[in-house]
């Protein structure tokens, strides 16, 4: 076996309208057919797969402080654009650039608090100043 990509993340909310708002307008998602299960939420697609799944709940599940265990990371390019709506909706990221790999990371919180980084080809953050 050998794994090529993330399928999806599967994430549990108490505040569905909002999160399928910020997916959609942070990431670029866009909301998708989502079969009929008996919970409710919605599936957001990018690249015409289904990569976000949200699942609304009655309680928020407890999350870690420790980013190391409880995170997904996505890779796109545009790190221009994505910069620039983390920037004007006041969304607090930090960057990394991960060694010898040359991959640059951009590193954010959803509404739910969690974590998210996107890597961009090294080129991008290198045209920028990074």
């Amino acid at each position: 076996m050998e794994i090529k990509l993330l399928e999806h993340v599967n994430l549990q909310t108490t505040q569905l309208e909002l999160m399928e708002n910020w997916y959609t307008e942070i990431l670029e998602l866009e909301k998708g057919y989502r079969p009929p299960f008996e919970t409710n939420g919605a599936w957001l697609y990018g690249a015409e797969y289904p990569m976000v799944h949200l699942v609304e709940v009655d309680e928020s599940p407890q999350k870690s402080d420790n980013p190391a265990l409880e995170h997904f990371a996505m890779r796109a390019v545009g790190l221009e654009s994505l910069l620039e709506r983390l920037k004007a909706r006041g969304i607090l990221y930090f960057n990394v650039r991960v060694p010898e790999l040359r991959i640059f990371q951009v590193n954010f919180y959803d509404p739910e608090g969690n974590h998210i980084h996107i890597d961009f080809p090294p080129g991008e953050a290198d045209s920028l100043g990074f």
